[in-house]
């Protein structure tokens, strides 16, 4: 296993109380961001694997780790987990019935027994996401001594949309995340959400074609409306994108105290915390 780490100070009794804790499960392993209470960073951790582990064996490894630093038994403050491969969907408000909510889910994934399904409504926008949160995961809910939220990355894209310029809500924008084994993606278009989706890829060598068909669907204007890019570098992908797009910058965002080359990889695990 790989640890990518930094430390601003120790942990105090103090972010211990009324801290925030995101961590964020990905198809390489996880990454992990404990920050004060005025969200200045104290630990970012990326542990990677370069061999294909399951979903039970990311969330163990994590477990051990907060075990050893008491962060299970001791930190009282916010918990939010998010996984990348979590089942979820977007539901139009009309069509939403909070009785059924797991019905939405069962064009996308097989609900296994105690898997329990949840919804959560997009602020100022007519939708629901409904989610189901994995075994796995409540499992390690269950052993933290503090308040847990799970959300699914589709929710804290929508969140980072929006802290886009208004004026790129009217003309239209797109946004890619990429992580290992996935493609998270969003288009708005007169301040409309017209697209929001996660897509699960094999390789780098998907990602272009996956990016390029999505924003074909969409009709998105490649020649004057920008994509903004977040998550793992992809700088092999790069010259075959801006074959097609013109417009292709990093997505604007900040985190205290972390170096500017390493905030796109962090953007989602960062707003998890932030993300109401």
């Amino acid at each position: 296993m790989q640890v990518h780490s930094i430390i601003a100070n120790t942990i105090s009794e103090e972010i211990l109380r009324s801290g925030h804790l995101s961590i964020r499960f990905m198809a390489d392993g996880f990454s992990l961001l404990l920050e004060d209470r005025s969200f200045n960073p104290v630990v970012l951790n990326r542990f990677t694997e370069e061999t294909a582990r399951t979903m039970k064996s990311h969330v163990q490894e994590c477990k051990d780790w907060l075990q050893r630093h008491t962060l299970l038994e001791k930190f009282s403050g916010e918990v939010t987990i998010v996984n990348d491969f979590i089942p979820s969907t977007l539901v139009p408000d009309p069509l939403f019935n909070e009785k059924s909510d797991f019905m939405y889910l069962e064009p996308v994934t097989q609900l296994r027994a105690g898997e329990k399904v949840m919804h959560i409504k997009v602020k100022n926008r007519p939708f629901t996401i409904v989610y189901a949160v994995q075994n796995e995961l409540g499992d390690l809910i269950r052993d933290f001594n503090a308040h847990v939220r799970v959300k699914p990355p589709i929710e804290i894209l929508l969140s980072v949309a929006d802290q886009v310029n208004a004026s790129d809500h009217q003309r239209g924008f797109a946004i890619a995340e990429v992580q290992q084994g996935f493609l998270g993606i969003l288009v708005i278009r007169e301040d409309q959400l017209v697209l929001l989706n996660n897509i699960r890829i094999n390789s780098n060598n998907e990602l272009v074609y996956h990016i390029l068909n999505t924003l074909q669907q969409v009709r998105f204007d490649r020649r004057s409306r920008p994509l903004f890019l977040a998550g793992a570098s992809i700088d092999e992908e790069m010259s075959d994108l801006t074959k097609y797009i013109r417009h292709i910058a990093q997505l604007p965002y900040h985190i205290n105290d972390i170096e500017k080359s390493s905030i796109p990889d962090h953007i989602l695990l960062a707003e998890a915390s932030r993300c109401e």
